[in-house]
Order: structure tokens, then sequence, then C-alpha cells
């Protein structure tokens, strides 16, 4: 190897360190994100996955969304290090194009289960008396997540790889894992069109699902302030009796469900617990107690209120990604045309996505009142 040779491998390596050094911050952020996606999506999986029994059909998904979210934290946090620590010697083309796979993957999976659950709330809130997503459709469901998560990233692998630029200060070559420049512009115009099409997509589903589902809430809540006004008690030496107009003219959730079914609510009472059935088709159900009925009802808005806020976290950290993948897609300089400080806050900005993936377990924490239950009784036998 002769001088030369050398001269340019040192000033490679030389160049290398002066961009990993002002991206110091950007590591310990990424490290940071690690550390609380293992720790808390590890603590999600082990308490709804094998500490919580009883009815699951609310935290069906939890689990499942936890292990994307891990996966995600670990793969897309180590991947954003990896590219930091090698700005301009990432040379090896196999490991790049693999990590730009399982992080797309991972990430990927992750947003379809949001949007499988936005369906799955949807159907409970705004159709309680429709058909509802049994065991083997959400199966389902999760299996078609996941094949259109992996159709999508295995185009990264083409895409997307060891790419070299140049460094027309120093006159030297270096390589970075990024989009490549190599392959055809049309193409990978079609690509960044199709994932950035398929990220607004499911933005405005996810939009309009909990759109619908917010003003049947609202609603609700709308209902029973009504109700309790209007509200006429007949005592008599048997009992109580309700009569209740409001019912016949509820908010649109109950209303589309009971004109097609032919819905009438009967009230009467046992000691102090009132029992209710409903005549559909002239056949009469038992339903539950109306407290009980509450409860349930008061807990399936609370666990879409608590789905509602991880999707608008999912939005505010996703929206800025998908505008620089865009950007990136259409400029083929993109990153060249920042100084290092620059540099840093756009990797910042790229990257805040993964705060959707560590995020959750807080939510559920403040949320689900059985979580926090759990949380606390597990630190109780550790301690």
């Amino acid at each position: 190897m002769d001088n030369s040779t050398i001269s340019v491998a040192d000033q490679v390596q030389q160049w290398n360190r002066e961009i990993t050094q002002s991206l110091i911050p950007n590591n310990a952020i990424l490290f940071f994100y690690m550390v609380a996606g293992l720790v808390g999506n590890c603590l999600v999986i082990f308490i709804y996955g094998f500490k919580m029994t009883g009815n699951k059909e609310d935290r069906y998904f939890i689990p499942f969304l936890a292990i994307a979210d891990l996966l995600a934290a670990l793969i897309c946090s180590s991947f954003g290090i990896a590219q930091n620590m090698m700005q301009a010697t990432f040379d090896n083309d196999y490991l790049c194009k693999s990590w730009w796979f399982f992080a797309a993957f991972t990430t990927l999976t992750s947003v379809f289960i949001l949007l499988i659950i936005a369906v799955h709330r949807y159907l409970k809130v705004c159709h309680p008396l429709g058909k509802q997503m049994s065991l083997q459709w959400k199966r389902f469901a999760l299996c078609i997540g996941l094949a259109v998560a992996f159709i999508l990233s295995v185009p990264m692998t083409y895409f997307y790889g060891s790419d070299s630029f140049l460094n027309e200060e120093l006159n030297i070559q270096g390589f970075r894992c990024s989009r490549l420049s190599t392959v055809n512009k049309t193409g990978s115009l079609i690509f960044g069109g199709v994932l950035v099409l398929t990220a607004i997509s499911i933005i405005i589903s996810l939009i309009c699902l909990y759109a619908k589902i917010g003003k049947t809430i609202r609603g609700h809540f709308k209902h029973s302030k009504i109700k309790l006004h209007h509200q006429s008690i007949e005592h008599s030496q048997n009992g109580v009796s309700y009569s209740d107009d409001a019912l016949r003219d509820t908010s649109d959730t109950n209303s589309c469900q009971a004109n097609s079914a032919g819905l009438s609510i009967i009230y009467s009472t046992s000691s102090a617990v009132v029992q209710s059935s409903v005549e559909i088709g002239g056949n009469i159900y038992p339903k539950l107690p109306s407290v009980k009925r509450r409860k349930r009802k008061r807990a399936v808005y609370r666990f879409t209120l608590m789905f509602m806020l991880i999707t608008v976290i999912f939005l505010i950290c996703y929206i800025p990604k998908v505008v620089i993948m865009l950007l990136e897609a259409r400029i083929t300089h993109f990153w060249e045309q920042y100084s290092r400080t620059g540099r840093s806050v756009v990797l910042f900005i790229y990257r805040i996505y993964i705060i959707n993936n560590i995020t959750n377990p807080l939510i559920y924490a403040f949320l689900d009142k059985k979580f926090a239950k759990e949380i606390k009784k597990s630190s109780k036998c550790c301690l």
C-alpha cells in the first residue's frame, strides 16, 4: 500500500471523526430512546401478556404493539447510532441494506397495528350493536399488516445501501448508509412516492376514524347530560320505573343501530340494581345490569381515548419524517447542503419518530388503572 493511499484513508477517518463529534448529542438521545424503549416495552409485554387475567378484549392488541415498538426502538436507535458513527466510512453494503429493511419493517408493522386498533375502536364505539372483530379476524388483520409491511420493506434493499459521496473541499470520497444515488432516479422517486402516499393514506384514515369516534363519544356525553335533565322517575309501591325519551333519540351510535334492529329498552328493578333487556326482532335478550353496562361503556371510552392519544403522538412524530423523506427523494444532495450543526438538527427531527415507540408505556401507566396497579404489585414483589 503506497503513502498516497494511506494518506487518503487517514483523511477519510479524520473527516469521519469530525462529523461524529458534532453528532455526540444526537447519539446520546438515540441511546436514551433505546434504553427507554427496551425497559418500557418489555414491562408492557410482561404485564399485559402474562400478568393480566380475565377479559382482554380491549387490551388484545397492546402486547403485539409493544413487541413491534420494542423491536423498532432497538433497531432504529442502534441503526441511527451506527449511521452517526460512520458518516463517511459506512462501506458495508449488506449490513446497511439489512438495517434499512428491518428498520422499515418494524416501523411499518407498528404503524399498521395502530391502524388496526383504530378500526377495532371504531367498530366498538360507533357500531356497538353491529358486527365486531372476532379473535380470528384480529389475527387475520395482524397477518395482513405484517405482510403489507414486509412487501413495502423489501424494496428498501434495492434503493438504499452504502452510497459514495465526494467531499469537494478535501477532494476525497466517503461512504454513507443512505438512499443510493446510483439507482434509477425515476424508480427511486416512485418508491418514495408510494411510501409517502401510504403514510398519508394511513394518517388520513386514522384522523377520519378517530374524528368519527370522538364525535360519537362527545354525543354520548351530551346525551347523558340531557338524559339526567329530562329523566322522570315514577314511584310506585313495587319499585321504580324509568321513562327515558332520550334513549329513543340518542347519539349517532345507538340511533343507527336501534332504528335498523327495532331496539327497545325495558327497565325494571330488583333491590338496588336496575336490570334491562333488549328486544330485537321480537326476541328478548337479557342485558347486563345498568351499573355494569355503564362501567363497561366507560371502560370502552377510556381505552378509546388512550389509543386516540397514542395516535396523536404518532402523527406528531411521523409527519416530520415523511416530509424529510419526500425532500430526500427530490433533492439528490439533500444532506450535503447542511452544515454539521444543521445536519445534527435535521437528523434529530428525522429520527423523532422513534419517540412514538417509547411513549406508549407511559400512556398505559397513566390511563390504564389495571396496568398501573400491576406495576405497583410487581415493584412490591421485587422490593
